[in-house]
């Protein structure tokens, strides 16, 4: 292994001191912090009504406790109006305890309890990045749209991306990794691809755990909640048959990218990517140990677009929170300045891309959306090119951090 990038030896084999870099762009980056989290606050303000997504877990748990119905008749699939439940009947359940409460203080609570979630995944992810760097992701990170959106609305996205990392971080106790993994695709089905990562990646194990948990689960939802499942089948039968995805595209303007994105190669390019990223990352991850988080949060920004439908969800964009990290350590440790520029300047613009809004019926977001995240695909795999240079350079300057 090349010694090209390590600090220099002096003939006596001592470390000669450097001196130390200037706190400006740490300090300018604290600043920016400060003005994203003031920004970030007025955004997530303006947002009201709270809670559009949580009165739907809430209803559900209210009708289970009344011992009513918690499925409509005619579900609209895979966007159903206010309050419609499209989960299994098991997740209703902790809502059980939001249930009782009047619809405010549960929204309040809620709010606290998905803005601490996404404080512990801010800190995990930003904790390993060099030390100038922290405030300038943290400012990027709490002024994330989708992730303001999402504690809004008050839906499970958060906790779900929560219970992947964990899972992921648990690998190796088989039992439980599978049985957080199973729990997260369980309560939504959006990281189902990871399966096919860790199967790829040589953890057969956490795999049988997640789906004995799975199943498990599934026989205890039936026994406990059996008049409730035909409703629960007749979501899936709904989804099958729903062309709303579709019609809401072909509604969409300006109609030549509605085209391209209602066509079958549009149609195909987020789903091929999603099982791409899983089946080839974790291929990948075999022979690159060093490599597999990075490659496992590959998998994970994809997972939620096996569905054209994610596409047109702009909360599920939180899932490629811990990618846009895993990539900025790299690229700032990328061995080549020039090329770390432009890796940086690159992730800086995809960041720009998925935070795109815009009216209904209009394609332009979604086609922001789709580029930036084939431009964050690139640069994640850019960043892979000298894994040798880049994990000498990160010992090194983790080393003159500590």
């Amino acid at each position: 292994m090349r010694r090209l990038y390590l600090s220099p030896i002096d003939s006596q084999g001592v470390k000669p001191e450097t001196p130390r870099r200037p706190r400006l762009v740490w300090a300018a980056g604290v600043v920016v912090m400060v003005l994203a989290g003031l920004a970030g606050l007025g955004i997530f303000l303006a947002k009201q009504p709270f809670g559009f997504d949580l009165w739907a877990y809430v209803l559900a748990a209210r009708h289970l406790l009344a011992d009513e119905p918690m499925y409509s008749a005619a579900p609209q699939m895979p966007a159903g109006p206010f309050g419609e439940y499209h989960y299994a009947p098991i997740v209703a359940v902790p809502f059980a305890l939001l249930a009782p409460l009047p619809f405010w203080l549960a929204i309040t609570l809620w709010i606290g309890i998905n803005t601490g979630i996404a404080a512990a995944i801010g800190v995990h992810l930003i904790r390993p990045l060099p030390r100038d760097a922290r405030p300038w992701a943290a400012a990027a990170f709490v002024l994330f749209l989708p992730t303001i959106l999402e504690i809004s609305l008050g839906n499970i996205n958060l906790i779900n991306l929560a219970l992947c990392l964990v899972a992921w971080s648990q690998r190796r106790r088989a039992a439980v990794g599978g049985a957080l993994l199973a729990i997260a695709i369980g309560a939504k089905l959006l990281p189902l691809s990871l399966l096919l990562f860790y199967l790829a990646a040589r953890r057969g194990p956490v795999v049988a755990w997640t789906l004995a948990v799975l199943a498990a689960g599934l026989l205890l939802t039936t026994v406990v909640f059996w008049r409730e499942m035909p409703g629960y089948v007749a979501l899936f039968v709904a989804l099958l048959d729903s062309n709303q995805t579709a019609e809401f595209i072909a509604d969409t303007r300006p109609p030549e990218l509605a085209a391209f994105l209602g066509s079958a190669f549009g149609a195909w390019v987020l789903p091929t990517a999603t099982l791409a990223t899983a089946l080839v990352g974790g291929l990948a991850a075999r022979r690159r140990p060093h490599d597999e988080t990075h490659l496992h949060h590959l998998a994970l920004a994809f997972a939620p677009y096996l569905s054209l439908f994610g596409l047109l969800w702009f909360p599920y964009l939180v899932f490629v929170l811990p990618l846009l990290a895993s990539s900025l350590h790299r690229a700032l440790l990328f061995p080549h300045p020039l090329m770390r520029v432009v890796l940086v300047v690159a992730l800086a613009v995809s960041w720009l891309l998925l935070q795109i809004v815009g009216e209904p019926h209009d394609a332009m977001p979604l086609a922001a959306h789709l580029l930036g995240l084939l431009l964050l695909l690139s640069v994640a795999l850019a960043v892979l090119a000298q894994p040798e240079q880049i994990e000498i350079t990160q010992g090194v300057k983790t080393r003159a951090t500590a």
